[in-house]
């Protein structure tokens, strides 16, 4: 007996989703936060330069500034989400990043833009490690790598909903419509709050184990792991490339139809949310993970090379280099993207995943803090063709030392009792 094409569409789509209870939970409320980012990455530019009245160059400072800062609160934060649980820390930031948001929206001054800002990036590092943690709760290996890659299908997913629900709020372009969009985003915190009310409210590790671990700051003479955050850190670099060095790349240094901005974007949105799952696999196993850190390097080179090609070139001729750019992107995120599900997870200590993934955090932290005026000066200065093969062979270079790291650290004598309590 045949399956009609409905129930062979349903059948697909189960096999995708994370398992029933606490799995489906997590996804349902990342589902409802990344739509909040999707309507905030689009519109809140504009409603600082529009509405506020602040001027772009004060707007970018106070983000690079708020973003530098955030970066402290990434082991902190991540300490309590060990302490009193990953589910109540998460739900209290969430709670805090409504606030500020809320907040956000009645601003009017620069200083009240650089200090809100402040505070909800800071809880933005925190609930990165907090809901790192939390996935550790739901079960190990394979089973948190699958969540971890599901949940970045989720992002891509959200942020296309998000930004799609702004589009007529652009076009629109009002003080009020900008207004209520920051409020619907300010909704989506305690919206996404309200699944993790059926998640057990249970720490990360047993009663007294700390005594046994040594020091809560242990993370920090971790120095495979700080090698690791560093490696990951510097490959991170690629999504600045999507969001900041695109744009500008094409309109300014060739000759491809502006519209390309948004189909190199389609190209990788569809290819995460298609392929994210499948290129996980395996990725719990370290050996691996490091490897797909190492082809994720590789990819990216590529990815500079061709962009490369691009400077001055021909409309046509021009697209499609610049498509193959976008599938070489991808597919460096995706590989790099699984590498770190597993080795962020894999390489914690039980019961430390709170301030092992916030520490982890400050890798992509940094790298979104300094990568705008890296590229610009690389990629979007004099000598463009020559900065971007510069930037892919860092790429290239970090990709490579992944497994170098995980291999020297295996063969160290003891260390696995020396990391683990």
């Amino acid at each position: 007996m045949t399956t009609s094409a409905p129930g062979r569409v349903h059948a697909l789509f189960s096999t995708c989703l994370p398992a029933p209870g606490q799995n489906r939970l997590l996804a349902v409320s990342w589902l409802v936060k990344t739509v909040g980012s999707g309507l905030y990455l689009t519109t809140s530019t504009l409603f600082f330069t529009r509405v506020v009245g602040l001027p772009v160059h004060q707007v970018a400072t106070g983000l690079t500034a708020a973003g530098i800062v955030a970066l402290v609160g990434s082991v902190p934060l991540g300490r309590l989400a060990d302490q009193f649980g990953p589910r109540r820390t998460y739900a209290a930031l969430l709670g805090i990043q409504f606030a500020t948001m809320a907040a956000l929206a009645l601003a009017r001054t620069f200083a009240a833009f650089v200090a809100l800002t402040m505070i909800f990036l800071v809880a933005e590092q925190g609930s990165t490690a907090a809901r790192g943690a939390l996935i550790a709760t739901v079960g190990e290996g394979a089973e948190r790598v699958r969540l971890r890659a599901y949940l970045r299908v989720v992002t891509n997913v959200g942020i296309t909903i998000g930004a799609a629900a702004s589009a007529l709020v652009i076009q629109a372009d009002t003080e009020v419509g900008y207004t209520t969009l920051l409020w619907c985003t300010a909704l989506t915190y305690p919206g996404a709050a309200v699944p993790l009310w059926w998640l057990p409210a249970r720490k990360t590790r047993p009663a007294g184990s700390a005594a046994r671990s040594g020091s809560g700051w242990q993370v920090l003479r971790d120095r495979r792991y700080a090698a690791v955050t560093l490696i990951c850190g510097v490959l991170s670099l690629q999504a600045q490339v999507l969001s900041f060095a695109v744009p500008l790349w094409v309109l300014q240094h060739t000759e491809a139809p502006p519209i390309l901005v948004s189909g190199i974007v389609a190209v990788n949105t569809v290819m995460v949310i298609c392929m994210q799952m499948r290129f996980s696999r395996g990725a719990e196993d370290n050996g691996r993970a490091a490897r797909m850190c190492r082809n994720a390097g590789i990819s990216l080179f590529a990815a500079c090379a061709l962009m490369a090609c691009t400077a001055g070139t021909g409309g046509w001729s021009a697209t499609v280099v610049l498509l193959l750019f976008a599938a070489a992107l991808t597919l460096g995120e995706l590989w790099l993207s699984a590498g770190t599900f597993g080795l962020s997870f894999a390489l914690a200590p039980d019961g430390m995943h709170g301030q092992y993934l916030g520490f982890f955090s400050l890798g992509r932290g940094a790298a979104n803090a300094v990568a705008p005026s890296l590229i610009a000066v690389l990629c979007l200065g004099t000598h463009p063709q020559e900065g971007w093969i510069a930037l892919g062979v860092v790429f290239a270079a970090a990709g490579a030392m992944t497994p170098l790291v995980i291999r020297h650290a295996s063969v160290r004598p003891g260390i696995d009792s020396q990391l683990r309590p």
